[in-house]
C-alpha cells in the first residue's frame, strides 16, 4: 500500500486524521528500507525501528524522514 500524503499548509489533528482516514493501513518500513525522502514529500509511514529501535510514525519533509514522537499510553481519563 502506498504511503499516505498530508497536504501542505494543513496542520494539526484534522490534517493527520484526514491522511490516516485515506488509508486502511500505513506503509511499514524499517529505517534502512525507507524510500527516498525527496520523492515522498508529505508522506506518512510507520517506521518499525525509527525511534532509536522502537516503532514510530514518520513523515517526509522532502529532505529527511522525521519521526513523530508518540509514546503516551492511551487512556479514557
Amino acid at each position: 500500500m502506498a504511503a499516505v500524503t498530508i497536504k501542505r499548509g494543513r496542520t494539526g489533528s484534522k490534517s493527520l486524521k484526514a491522511a490516516i482516514d485515506a488509508s486502511d493501513v500505513l506503509s511499514s518500513y524499517a529505517v534502512a528500507g525507507l524510500p527516498a525522502a525527496a520523492s515522498n514529500t508529505g508522506k506518512l509511514v510507520y517506521c518499525s525501528n525509527g525511534a532509536t529501535g522502537t516503532a514510530c510514525l514518520a513523515y517526509s519533509n522532502g529532505t529527511n524522514w522525521l519521526r513523530i514522537t508518540l509514546g503516551a499510553a492511551v487512556a479514557a481519563s
